[in-house]
């Protein structure tokens, strides 16, 4: 399907999702704009580096930018192509996830994009681990595949738990983001401390949790959190240092907060939050207890506008791309 085909898709289907979500809103929590942008540059996934500079994915235009003091440059290019999850190394290369494609690095100095994975899968969401592999979501086939630093790519896991559907979710609605792209299971990954992935499945509203063997290998996987209305759309995630787990529940348009026993709690729901596809803490000396939400608004649960979002969650963050 083409940009513009999906862009009328996504017009088409975001009056039915708002009057379908409209007595369910309910007050935000405190959230503050830091930015604000306009179709096509949509923010998918957002990451920051150690100096506070932003990176995001704009999926529709083909593009990742990075926002220094409020001024966007763009890093790559996807011509054709929609560049989804970004996530940065300890060396602030950044990485960046494109379905059907594979898996792209663009330097830290600033040096010419290049490939290090390729594969049509729906890649999505990316991680670290302290050895330095890279995971990756695939969203459409529920799964999760590694990136090793000598630049093996296998598939990692594919348990039944990581696969979406194309029937209804937790709130008895199917995904608006279905008829697009098909299920939409394995989204948004991290690491927690104990050395855990994390999973965000979108369709299913669920956290699951999947243990790293001794040899690198996926144990068992397990639900953390769910299935549950309040996770439904469960898209980007981030942890905090006490291993609460961060969700941006796209389709709900809302922020969550899942603790290590997998109780949810709501922390923002309802307009500014539109569509919101990730989340990022901040990296500086008094920012670390600040989450930064890219607010896709590619499928409107709200009129509030695209662009990024901050709020103080009172804990401090694991920075994405740092190890422990």
């Amino acid at each position: 399907m083409t940009v513009s085909r999906r862009l009328r898709l996504i017009a088409l289907l975001a009056g039915v999702l708002t009057v379908l979500l409209s007595t369910t809103v309910q007050a935000s929590g405190t959230l503050t704009r830091v930015l604000t942008t306009s179709a096509p540059n949509l923010p998918e996934s957002i990451a920051i580096d150690h100096k506070g500079n932003f990176y995001l994915s704009f999926p529709f235009a083909g593009t990742v930018v990075k926002v220094h003091q409020g001024s966007l440059s763009t890093i790559a290019m996807f011509p054709g192509m929609n560049p989804l999850g970004v996530r940065l190394d300890d060396g602030g290369n950044v990485f960046v996830a494109v379905p059907g494609s594979g898996i792209w690095e663009v330097p830290a100095n600033g040096g010419a994009q290049r490939q290090v994975a390729a594969g049509p899968g729906l890649w999505n969401g990316l991680a670290f681990d302290r050895g330095g592999n890279l995971f990756v979501s695939d969203s459409h086939n529920g799964a999760i595949w590694r990136l090793d630093e000598d630049g093996a790519f296998t598939l990692w896991s594919a348990s039944a738990l990581l696969q979406g559907t194309t029937g209804a979710g937790p709130c008895g609605l199917v995904h608006p983001a279905v008829p697009s792209f098909g299920p939409l299971g394995a989204n948004g990954i991290e690491f927690n401390k104990p050395g855990d992935l994390l999973v965000n499945n979108t369709d299913l509203g669920t956290v699951v949790r999947i243990p790293v063997a001794e040899d690198g290998s996926a144990g068992a996987a397990s639900i953390l959190a769910g299935p549950s209305c309040d996770l439904w759309g469960a898209d980007g995630i981030a942890v905090d240092i006490r291993d609460n787990v961060y969700v941006a529940a796209n389709s709900k348009g809302q922020i969550d907060r899942v603790n290590r026993h997998g109780a949810i709690q709501v922390l923002a729901t309802g307009d500014p939050l539109n569509f919101p596809s990730d989340i990022a803490f901040g990296t500086r000396s008094g920012d670390r207890k600040q989450i930064y939400i890219s607010n896709f608004a590619a499928f409107a649960t709200s009129t509030g506008a695209p662009g990024v979002l901050k709020m103080d969650v009172g804990i401090r963050g694991r920075p994405l791309g740092e190890s422990d």
